[in-house]
């Protein structure tokens, strides 16, 4: 189980009301619509709860926590936080629509701390995961 400090919590606790996320751009309607039916969210921890999108560009970790995407590590994530327009990027609307048709893997209770550790250090450093798939092709 991935634990995080008290500190970090709080600090993220901000981006966790889903008011503070205006409406999504029109332009990201399609791609979120592909995204949240495309079964490319793999669940890999419940608490908290961390997601992985298989993207065509990388792989992206996701924190949501009450069933609201908070974080998301994808460069359009990033860019919108930077430019302040709280509009987040597709993956967080996306998932919702993931959870909501359950169009998601949950391997969150088939791997032990050091193959979480492992797939998160390999997005964290390569933007892809192949222990990931390695375990995706194991249980599927």
């Amino acid at each position: 189980m991935v634990m995080m400090s008290s500190g970090l919590k709080d600090s993220l606790s901000y981006k966790i009301d889903e008011k503070t996320y205006q409406e999504f751009p029109d332009k990201w309607e399609k791609r979120i619509k592909e995204e949240g039916l495309s079964n490319k969210f793999i669940l890999i921890n419940k608490e908290p709860e961390l997601w992985v999108f298989l993207g065509e560009h990388g792989d992206h970790l996701l924190l949501s926590k009450n069933d609201s995407a908070i974080y998301c590590s994808c460069k359009g994530f990033r860019m919108e936080i930077e430019k302040k327009t709280n509009k987040g990027c597709t993956h967080i609307y996306a998932l919702k629509i993931a959870k909501k048709f359950n169009k998601f893997r949950d391997i969150s209770e088939k791997i032990n701390n050091q193959e979480l550790n492992k797939i998160i250090e390999e997005i964290m450093e390569l933007d892809y995961s192949s222990y990931l798939r390695t375990i995706l092709i194991k249980f599927s």
